[in-house]
C-alpha cells in the first residue's frame, strides 16, 4: 500500500510540475552589460496565483515586491541589490476557459548591478560568473525534469505525459544579453549578433533531454 501511494505521490508531483510549465510559465530575461561590467537585469514572467490572492504558486517566481527583493538579496552576504522598476498585473480568465489555473499574474522588474555576480541567485537556473581582465565568463545550467516516458508504466500516465509534452512544445524561455558593440562574444548556444546574444530554450527540452541544459558564454570588451 505504501509503495503504491509513494509511486502515486511522485507521479502527481511530476504531473503538476509539468502543468505549471505547460500552462503558465512565460519567462523572459534580459541582461545588459556595460563596458565596465556594470549593468541591468530585466525579468518578466507570467505565473499562476492562489485563488483570490496575489501569491505565486511557483516559489522561485514570486509576485510580491518584497519577496522579489528578498530573492535578489538572499545569501550570507548582503548584495544591496535594489529594485528600480516593478510592475504587477493580475490576470483572471473567464470560467469557460479550459486552463487549469484561471488566476495568474504578470510580473516585471528591473535591477541595476555593479557586478554580474551580484545577481547570480536571481537568474533562472544555476549561474556562475567570473571575471578575468576585460573578459567576463558566464556558465548557466537549466535543470531538466528527469522523467522519461519509459518510466511511465500506466496508460493514464503516458497519456498525460504526451499531452503535456504537446503543450510544452508551444512554449519557450527567452534569454537576451546586450553588450558593448566593441566586444567579442562567444556562446555555445543561441545567436550572436552585433552587441546582442539571444537564446531561446524550448520548454520541451526540459523533459525530453536528460541532464542539465548547459549554456556557456563569454564577453571580451575591447577598449
Amino acid at each position: 500500500m505504501s509503495l503504491f501511494y509513494g509511486r502515486l505521490s511522485k507521479f502527481l508531483f511530476f504531473f503538476f510540475i509539468l502543468l505549471f510549465f505547460a500552462n503558465c510559465f512565460d519567462y523572459e530575461e534580459t541582461v545588459t552589460i556595460n563596458h565596465d561590467f556594470t549593468g541591468t537585469l530585466e525579468v518578466s514572467y507570467v505565473v499562476p496565483t492562489r485563488r483570490n490572492s496575489d501569491e505565486s504558486l511557483i516559489k522561485f517566481l514570486p509576485t510580491r515586491k518584497d519577496e522579489i527583493s528578498n530573492r535578489l538579496n538572499k545569501g550570507f552576504f548582503s548584495k544591496n541589490v535594489i529594485l528600480k522598476d516593478y510592475s504587477f498585473q493580475k490576470i483572471v480568465t473567464p470560467e469557460t476557459d479550459p486552463s487549469l489555473f484561471r488566476e495568474k499574474a504578470k510580473v516585471y522588474y528591473k535591477v541595476e548591478f555593479q557586478d554580474l555576480s551580484q545577481i547570480e541567485d536571481a537568474m533562472l537556473g544555476k549561474v556562475q560568473v567570473r571575471k578575468k581582465g576585460n573578459t567576463i565568463y558566464v556558465k548557466r545550467e537549466i535543470p531538466t525534469i528527469s522523467r522519461g516516458p519509459e518510466t511511465l508504466k500506466k496508460d493514464g500516465e503516458k497519456k498525460i505525459y504526451s499531452e503535456t509534452l504537446r503543450l510544452l512544445r508551444t512554449s519557450s524561455i527567452l534569454f537576451k544579453v546586450n553588450f558593448p558593440i566593441a566586444s567579442v562574444c562567444r556562446s555555445n548556444r543561441g545567436d550572436v549578433n552585433l552587441g546582442k546574444l539571444s537564446y531561446r530554450l524550448p520548454l520541451a527540452e526540459t523533459i525530453e533531454k536528460t541532464g542539465n541544459n548547459s549554456w556557456d558564454y563569454r564577453i571580451t570588451v575591447i577598449y
